[in-house]
Formats: structure tokens, sequence, C-alpha cells
């Protein structure tokens, strides 16, 4: 059983276009918090379409530059999945395609011969998660006050890691109350 949960969420320059901004949260099952980080580049070193940069411009919140290139980004990012990854977490993304899946391909584009099979196999979605309990993927939630603004990277990870924590519980719970039932039958 999985214990630790790296959830992971990108800011593009379009839903096709290149990644300028990534952060992840790490959470253990009982939802705790073990870590946390955000990274971005200047989005105009970035491919996107110039009706995607406005859009980009006029809803994602000023982000502090902290890699000098997009590469730097995507490679920084690509070394601190791994290290949790060896501590045994698994990557989650909110509707992961196109954006987080693309952001991860130009990662290994960095390294083919070294990351080619690192990974993350399988890549996890919180949106298949909460379809499989009945809730609708695509709806928008509620936001805690460290989840604000939207559409900041760090911000929309906390939230899918507070989303993903709850639906493992509601997952955990679910089964637990199967077993006592079995037991109480046999």
């Amino acid at each position: 059983m999985q214990n630790l949960f790296m959830v992971f969420d990108v800011e593009s320059v379009g839903l096709h276009g290149e990644g300028f901004a990534v952060a992840w949260v790490v959470f253990n099952r009982n939802g705790e918090r073990i870590g946390e980080g955000c990274m971005a580049c200047d989005p105009a070193q970035c491919a996107g379409t110039d009706e995607s940069r406005r859009w980009v411009e006029e809803n994602v919140p000023p982000l502090e530059v902290t890699s000098p290139t997009r590469q730097h980004l995507r490679n920084t990012f690509w070394h601190e999945w791994r290290h949790w990854a060896d501590q045994g977490a698994v990557l989650v993304a909110d509707c992961a395609w196109p954006v987080e899946a693309n952001f991860l391909s130009a990662c290994v584009a960095l390294n083919p011969a070294e990351r080619e099979w690192q990974g993350p196999y399988p890549l996890h979605d919180l949106a298949s998660v909460l379809l499989a309990l009945g809730a609708d993927p695509l709806a928008v939630t509620e936001r805690q006050l460290d989840e604000l603004p939207a559409h900041h990277p760090l911000m929309d990870a906390r939230q899918s890691a507070r989303q993903l924590a709850q639906a493992l519980k509601a997952t955990n719970d679910k089964a637990h109350s199967c077993r006592v039932s079995e037991a109480k039958e046999a």
C-alpha cells in the first residue's frame, strides 16, 4: 500500500504550451503534509500562443522567478520528484492531460537515457479517483485559505492534495466498513 503521495500542479502557456511554473505537496496516508515547494521561470521563455499568454497574464497571479531557465525548472523538479519517489511516493496530478503530462515529457526529454524508465508509472490522476467515488471530477470546489488564489501552482497543488487525502480516507472508511460487514456475516 502506498503511504506517500506527491501531488503536483503545472502552470503553462496554454493547454499545449510549455510549463513555466510547477509546485508540489507531499503528504502521507494520514493527510499530513511532509513537504512542498514551488518554482517558476519567466513565462516569456516558454512556447505558447499569444491568446494563451493573455490568459496567463489575466489569470495566473504573479510568481517569483526562481529558475533562470525552463531547463533548470524541469531538471530541478525532476530531481525533487526522484527524491520523493526514492522514498516510496507516487506522483499524482489533477486532470494530468495535457499540462502535467507534457511537462513530465519535457523533463524526460532533457535526459532520456537516464529518465526514460524513471517515470512516474503510473501517473495517478485525482480526477479518476473522484470519478470512481461518484464525484464530478470537473466540479469547481471550495478552497481553504491556504489554497488561494486559484491558478497559483502551489495553491492548486494544496487543494488537489487535500482532495486526494479526503478521497483516500473515504476509500479506506468504505473498505473498513465492508470488512466489518463481512466479518459479522461470517
